[in-house]
């Protein structure tokens, strides 16, 4: 039976609370915004490409000087285009991921962004219970100076030594407040809002480095093997590619002609002189057209956008080598910052004991003050540097998290999955499908129910005088 633990809890409620800043600065930046819009952009584009597919309707009117003022209506339908309309509306939808994976391209980004701005505030309030301490400490110190100067124990200079770290240790605390100012702002801009001191709880860093630790087991194996498969930067790459290589296709169907069918019908509005005219039904008509461009310009385009494809998949390939770059290094740097907590926390503690140590040998006069002051200045450095390592591998877990798709409000899976090829034909064939499934479902029985009569009720009888019932029939 586990037991969650209060120390658990907190845990629990402060990764909450991260996940829902990120998570607001997500759904509220102008720059994902922006994004979106663009990707409505290419979802309206698929629509039109399929249109394309349909009849094209053209009217048209002029004036003649033997007919008087003529209109014509045209209806043109494509029956074959060498596979351009196909390809246009596969380059559509290749477009269309593209521009969602860069809709999660830009949420990762701003994502770290807000986790950086946190961790600035996060280390700025940390270091403000440090300094807070070592004030005291220094504070209690300058009152034991003042008795043993009144005294003629020390010398006037020994009380000036300690006002002067006393200063040095306010100005270290007026930073670190500086320091969370400045990230409440960045993070109020990030996330468009007010932010209360409800939004920005004072955590618990220690246990919220325990709590990384030992949910970031599987990170390595996830840094050198899958990276570049959950990052939206490589697999935007991908889809511009393809889409990229369909785009070479439909220039490439312009060395076949385009096979049409076509209704035209021409209406003349002076009647008295063509009444007859308009009575006809029009013309239908089936031809062909081709149009490879002045001086055959369309293959030329269509060499230069197989050269467009190998440049994308260079810069796909080059792009895919600098995010494992970033994430493996970045992971390194989480590993390392681990093992170098470990050597800090052991630090600040031996540096304690020194504080305590050279305290007592002070009053009994083995130890000079400048020495104990060092020790204290030496016992609050470690201290910052431990708390800047500790913000910097929750920071780092959190980022990785974010690399490897991992945040509850990354939904890739819902892009991802694989789509077939566009095909005009697929609609038609899955209706035959669809019919040809009807036909086949087996015939069901259906089972009446059976009512047992009681012995003053007559009961059916057959021609024989057998009692009968009623039996389960197909239909």
């Amino acid at each position: 039976m586990s037991v969650i633990t209060p120390s658990a809890i907190s845990n629990i409620a402060m990764n909450g609370q991260i996940d829902g800043l990120i998570r607001h600065a997500v759904d509220s930046h102008p720059l994902i915004g922006s994004a979106r819009a663009e990707q409505q952009a290419t979802t309206e584009s698929i629509r039109a490409a399929k249109l394309n597919l349909l009849p094209a309707p053209t009217l048209s009117s002029g004036y003649d000087r033997d007919d008087g003022m003529v209109s014509q209506f045209q209806l043109r339908q494509s029956l074959w285009t060498g596979g351009k309309l196909t390809a246009n509306v596969n380059q559509a939808l290749f477009d269309d991921k593209a521009a969602t994976e860069y809709i999660y391209e830009q949420q990762n980004q701003v994502a770290k962004t807000t986790i950086e701005a946190w961790q600035s505030y996060i280390t700025a309030v940390s270091k403000q219970q440090v300094y807070y301490d070592n004030l005291q400490l220094l504070t209690e110190f300058e009152e034991m100076m003042q008795r043993r100067v009144n005294q003629g124990v020390s010398a006037r200079i020994e009380m000036d030594l300690v006002t002067n770290r006393i200063l040095q240790e306010q100005n270290s605390y007026q930073a670190a407040v500086e320091q969370q100012r400045i990230a409440i702002a960045r993070l109020e801009q990030i996330t468009g809002r007010k932010l209360s001191a409800a939004d920005l709880p004072v955590p618990n860093i220690g246990e919220l480095v325990s709590y990384a630790k030992g949910y970031s087991q599987t990170f390595e194996k996830m840094a050198f093997d899958q990276a570049s498969f959950y990052n939206p930067t490589v697999v935007k790459g991908h889809y511009q590619v393809e889409a990229a290589k369909q785009e070479v296709k439909s220039l490439q169907a312009a060395r076949y002609p385009t096979f049409y069918a076509q209704y035209e019908y021409d209406y003349y509005h002076d009647e008295n002189r063509n009444n007859n005219q308009n009575n006809s039904e029009g013309e239908f008509s089936v031809g062909l057209s081709y149009d490879p461009g002045a001086g055959l310009s369309n293959l030329a385009l269509a060499r230069a956008s197989a050269s467009r494809v190998n440049s994308l998949s260079q810069s796909k390939e080059a792009s895919r080598r600098q995010v494992l770059e970033t994430i493996q290094t970045q992971y390194q740097q989480f590993a390392s910052a681990k093992d170098q907590e470990r050597s800090l926390i052991a630090a600040v503690a031996g540096a304690q004991i020194v504080v305590s140590s050279y305290r007592r040998q002070f009053i009994a006069g083995r130890k000079s003050w400048l020495e104990v002051l060092n020790a204290v200045r030496e016992h609050s450095q470690y201290q910052a540097q431990l708390v800047e390592t500790r913000t910097s591998i929750i920071a780092a877990y959190y980022k990785l998290q974010v690399d490897f798709g991992m945040m509850p409000w990354q939904k890739f899976d819902q892009s991802r999955q694989p789509d077939p090829l566009f095909r005009p034909l697929d609609p038609v064939k899955n209706w035959f499908i669809r019919q040809d499934a009807a036909r086949q479902v087996p015939d069901q029985a259906v089972i009446e129910p059976v009512v047992l009569q009681s012995d003053h009720v007559a009961k059916p009888k057959s021609a024989t005088g057998v009692n009968t019932y009623p039996l389960p029939v197909n239909q």
